[in-house]
C-alpha cells in the first residue's frame, strides 16, 4: 500500500478547487468564502476542507516558535515546561486508560504532539514512546524539555518498521495535513495486528459551527469571524464523526468507537464575552450531543 502524496493536484474545472483528499473525487464546491481562503466540501463524500490550504504536514514553518508560544500562547504556554499543567491531560490519561484496558502497555507512537504532553504522559506509564512531528520548533522542545525520541519530519518519511507499533495517536494534528488518508494509510502499515489507533480531531458537525454558520448567512457572508475562529486557516481537513469514521474504516481498521467532548476553554483565546458566550454554548451542545471534538478508537484486525 503506498502511502505517498501526489506530486501533482489537479484543480477542478468548474470550481478552481482542489480534488477532495478523502475519496479524490474532482467534483468540489465553496461553502464559504472567508478571509484568504474557501470552505470547500466535496459533493461525493460531503468532507469539507480548506481549499486554500497552504502549510501543514508539508513544512514545519508553518508551526515555528510564534505558532506555539504567540499565536497561540492560550493553548501551549502555561505547560511549555511542565507537563502537567496542560489542561487536556486528564483527557489524555483516560483515553490510554481505555486503550491499555484492551491491549496493555507497548510502543506507542504519537503523530503531531505538539509540545509533548501526551507522549511524555505514556512514557511515565511505562509505554515505549516515540514522537513524529514535522515541526522543528516542537520537536527539538520535547527532545531538551522531556528527554524524548522524535522523528522531526512528515509522518510519509518516518523509518519505523511495518508493525511495530501498539498503538499509534493523532491528537489534534490529523486536521492538519494535507494528506490525510495517506496518513492514516501510513498508521495501519506501523501498527501491529490487534493494534489500535487513536485520533483526536474537531468536529463541524457541532452546535458551535451551526451558529457561527447562522451569523454568515444572516449577513449574506459579510460576518466571517465566527467561522474563522471554527474553521481555522491552518487546518486543511473540517471533519465530522461520519467523514472521520468513513476514513477509518477505508483505510482498514474496524470495531470503531467515536465519543465527543470539547476543546478546553482554557485553551482557548477569547475576549471575556467571547468566553462566557462558547460556555454556555457548551453547555447546550453536551445536552444535545453536538459537542466540538471527537475521539476516534479503533482496531487494525489480527
Amino acid at each position: 500500500m503506498s502511502s505517498q502524496p501526489p506530486t501533482v493536484v489537479e484543480m477542478s474545472p468548474s470550481s478552481g478547487l482542489p480534488p477532495c483528499p478523502l475519496c479524490g473525487a474532482s467534483e468540489t464546491k465553496a461553502i464559504y468564502q472567508l478571509t484568504g481562503y474557501r470552505v470547500a466540501r466535496c459533493t461525493s463524500c460531503h468532507f469539507d476542507f480548506n481549499g486554500d490550504f497552504q502549510g501543514g504536514g508539508e513544512t514545519g514553518q508553518t508551526f515555528d516558535r510564534d505558532y506555539y508560544m504567540e499565536a497561540h500562547r492560550a493553548a501551549f504556554a502555561n505547560h511549555a515546561k511542565d507537563y502537567s499543567k496542560d489542561p487536556s491531560l486528564k483527557v489524555f490519561e483516560n483515553r490510554l486508560k481505555q486503550v491499555e484496558a484492551q491491549i496493555g502497555v507497548g510502543r506507542v507512537l504519537d503523530v503531531g504532539p505538539g509540545l509533548g504532553t501526551f507522549v511524555k504522559m505514556a512514557s511515565t506509564r511505562g509505554w515505549d514512546a516515540e514522537a513524529v512531528e514535522i515541526s522543528e520548533y516542537a520537536a527539538n522542545h520535547i527532545r531538551e524539555t522531556h528527554g524524548l525520541q522524535v522523528f522531526n519530519g512528515d509522518l510519509q518519511k518516518f523509518p519505523g518498521e511495518d508493525e511495530s507499533f501498539d498503538l499509534v495517536t493523532f491528537w489534534d494534528s490529523v486536521e492538519h495535513v494535507a494528506y490525510p488518508k495517506e496518513n492514516l494509510e501510513t498508521a495501519y502499515r506501523l501498527i501491529k495486528p490487534g493494534g489500535m489507533i487513536l485520533l483526536t480531531t474537531d468536529n463541524f458537525d457541532c452546535l458551535v459551527a451551526d451558529i457561527a454558520s447562522l451569523f454568515y448567512k444572516a449577513t449574506a457572508g459579510w460576518c466571517t469571524y465566527p467561522l474563522e475562529r471554527v474553521f481555522i486557516d491552518r487546518n486543511y481537513g473540517f471533519f465530522t464523526d461520519e467523514t472521520c469514521r468513513a476514513l477509518v474504516e477505508r483505510v482498514g481498521f474496524h470495531d470503531v468507537v467515536i465519543d465527543k467532548m470539547e476543546y478546553p476553554l482554557e485553551k482557548i483565546k477569547l475576549s471575556v464575552l467571547e468566553r462566557l458566550a462558547l460556555a454556555s454554548i457548551y453547555g447546550m451542545a453536551k445536552l444535545t450531543g453536538r459537542q466540538a471534538q471527537i475521539t476516534v478508537m479503533a482496531k487494525k484486525p489480527q
